[in-house]
């Protein structure tokens, strides 16, 4: 959590050199793994999503979010509780449109990295992985610089670990508030 705040905090700092928007959101990111459904159900629980992004030119933007997902699941065999806790990390490149009602739709692609975190009676297991990302956004203009925003992304799909796959990827529906500095 300390990293999050942390980032956000880096990104509230950079108005002293060009214009920065950033959101706080939670949502939902819905998973594929069969594993991973029959531990933890369809998806996990997008607590938080930190985003900045600073707007260098003809909105055009380069810009960073971290995420705290968490999800409580049950094992497959003994039935014994589990938790499971990702902490992506994404660097991206953003295209913003600007609409005549002021509303504003963007796209970005961007990669970086998540760490994994699964504890359960087995013990405790932690992973990092790369991760590549694609979304789709749109920012609501409510009042002054304040915003309501919208997002899917997609994290790009699981990974191998030792022959058996990850599930660290996902689909990304989450909502929130915006602001403009």
């Amino acid at each position: 959590m300390k990293k999050i705040i942390f980032i956000f905090l880096f990104f509230l700092t950079q108005n002293l050199l060009g214009e920065v928007a950033t959101a706080l959101t939670s949502g939902y990111v819905f998973k594929r793994g069969q594993i991973f459904k029959e531990v933890y159900g369809h998806g996990i629980t997008n607590i938080l999503t930190a985003d900045g992004c600073y707007y260098f030119q003809n909105n055009w933007g380069l810009g960073a979010k971290a995420s705290y997902w968490r999800a409580h699941g049950q094992t497959t065999f003994l039935k014994q509780t589990t938790l499971l806790q990702e902490v992506p990390a994404i660097f991206y490149l953003r295209k913003l449109c600007q609409r005549a009602s002021g509303t504003q739709l963007y796209a970005s692609l961007g990669g970086g990295f998540t760490w994994v975190k699964e504890n359960s009676y087995l013990g405790t297991v932690s992973i990092f992985r790369g991760l590549g990302e694609l979304e789709i956004g749109c920012n609501y203009p409510v009042w002054r610089s304040w915003n309501v925003t919208a997002a899917a992304r997609y994290l790009f799909p699981p990974q191998n670990q030792n022959g058996t796959k990850k599930d660290v990827g996902g689909v990304d529906l989450r909502a929130g508030i915006g602001f403009d500095w």
